[in-house]
């Protein structure tokens, strides 16, 4: 996408593809010229490399080159860069000059489904990245002043201490955008160069997924209606903080949402509305946890119950007991497989007979970035088991941010655990292949086929999650 090539002589080197990141870029070099010199000539001045200016450029040529090189004093270096590419650099290095920024940060953010928005301090200037699809990407770059401002007026809106700098503080704002309500939850912390802000925001829409939307194969979908159809017990869905498990969890009890039944949950926040539920938040100064407010739900005559997570002993415990008098308990665990439920069950104190008695179903899950539809370009054919197959790979467009990403999918490990699958479990410490996360593979595949996700996607998943990689790879 991009080109670098000298200036001088009218001779020209071309160089390898070249590509420029908001780490790079040097505030005080490229706001020189000013943002209306830059904009009229559809250039942006990058940063001083020993005795050069890199200067980003759709033209080949510039007119100019030689007030630049006056300017600064340095031999010109362009590097070509399509003119949508550039303008989207540009409007994000002067974006701290303007008086709205934090509106043009949160709702930017709140466009593209950003989580969370990181203030990363680096000597004079400060990085602002977004958390879209669970990566972060660079969004914007900031003058160190520039973020004092923006900093003090983040912390009044959310109630936090401006003159407090050597301590962490944690902060809650609402907010308002194109009419609709947005939870923000706010934390700093010192680090060298100054305070480093995150802020995570919390949608508190209407849910409105359910679990024929979720990437699944049809036996998956048949082992979660049996489980969902079962009037008690424990279901958990285990992964890393980021996979999903909310989701997931949300459309199974929006599946069996009823009027006949009375479903609460325990939540850390309340992310998402579920309409006909009864969602309670957790509250530590009333003393609400997820011990102490599960508790109190089974004063609340409930069927159903949703644990927003089991973290502690307590909670592990009375979640165990409650699936085993009558209650159906859904809830998430941090775990890489579902073998290490059952492990990480009885490290929290809880005994295995129960463990084994209780559990009715276990979803394991990761979330995997799919290719952005605008934007991604023909790999080449393979084939597999005799079938044809059509690869695509990342490109990037300004649709996804420039990263070929846009959106994710789950990748999932479903387990019925019905009397057969009990009794295997009556000695945890065998290999027991059900109990792995093998099944995720078809889900990988299907996710391939379909064009979703790259054969390096497909590859960095499996060795990412340990799925036999050696013989279960593709050869690209």
């Amino acid at each position: 996408m991009y080109k670098k090539f000298y200036y001088g002589y009218n001779l020209k080197w071309w160089l390898e593809m070249y590509k420029i990141n908001l780490f790079e870029i040097d505030l005080n070099i490229a706001r020189k010229l000013g943002i209306n010199k830059i904009k009229e000539s559809s250039i942006l001045p990058i940063k001083i490399q020993g005795e050069n200016i890199l200067i980003l450029s759709d033209k080949e040529f510039l007119e100019n080159i030689d007030e630049i090189e006056f300017i600064f004093n340095k031999k010109a270096i362009l590097l070509e860069g399509s003119n949508e590419y550039i303008k989207d650099l540009i409007y994000k290095t002067f974006l701290g000059t303007e008086e709205k920024i934090l509106d043009i940060i949160l709702s930017t953010s709140i466009k593209e489904r950003a989580s969370d928005i990181h203030f990363e301090p680096i000597k004079e200037e400060v990085l602002i990245r977004i958390r879209i699809d669970g990566v972060l990407v660079p969004f914007v770059k900031i003058k160190i002043e520039e973020y004092q401002k923006l900093l003090s007026r983040i912390k009044i809106i959310g109630n936090m201490d401006i003159t407090e700098k050597r301590r962490p503080q944690d902060g809650k704002a609402f907010i308002n955008i194109d009419e609709k309500d947005y939870d923000l939850r706010l934390s700093t912390i010192p680090i060298i160069y100054g305070e480093k802000l995150v802020i995570r925001i919390l949608y508190g829409e209407i849910f409105e997924h359910d679990i024929s939307k979720i990437n699944m194969s049809n036996y998956q979908r048949e082992k979660i209606n049996r489980m969902i159809s079962s009037k008690n017990g424990l279901i958990l869905i285990n992964g890393p903080t980021g996979s999903g498990k909310s989701t997931t969890l949300y459309s199974m009890l929006k599946e069996i949402n009823k009027r006949e039944i009375n479903i609460t949950t325990l939540e850390d926040p309340v992310e998402v509305l579920i309409e006909g539920i009864n969602q309670v938040s957790l509250n530590k100064k009333a003393n609400i946890t997820f011990s102490t407010g599960l508790r109190s739900i089974l004063r609340q005559d409930p069927d159903v119950i949703m644990i927003g997570e089991i973290r502690d002993e307590e909670t592990a415990n009375m979640a165990v007991t409650a699936s085993l008098t009558g209650h159906k308990v859904y809830s998430t665990i941090h775990t890489k497989t579902p073998k290490e439920v059952y492990f990480r069950l009885e490290d929290m104190g809880v005994k295995s007979y129960l463990i084994r008695d209780s559990l009715i179903g276990i979803i394991s899950q990761r979330l995997v970035r799919i290719l952005c539809e605008n934007c991604k370009v023909y790999d080449k054919d393979i084939y597999i088991n005799g079938r044809r197959i059509i690869l695509h790979k990342a490109n990037g467009c300004s649709n996804c941010n420039y990263s070929g990403y846009k959106g994710r999918k789950s990748v999932s490990s479903v387990v019925y655990i019905d009397k057969e699958m009990k009794k295997l479990t009556s000695n945890i410490f065998q290999e027991i292949k059900e109990l792995s996360n093998d099944e995720m593979i078809v889900n990988l595949n299907y996710l391939l086929e379909n064009g979703y996700i790259s054969c390096d996607d497909y590859n960095n998943f499996l060795l990412e999650e340990d799925l036999n990689y050696d013989e279960n790879k593709i050869n690209s």
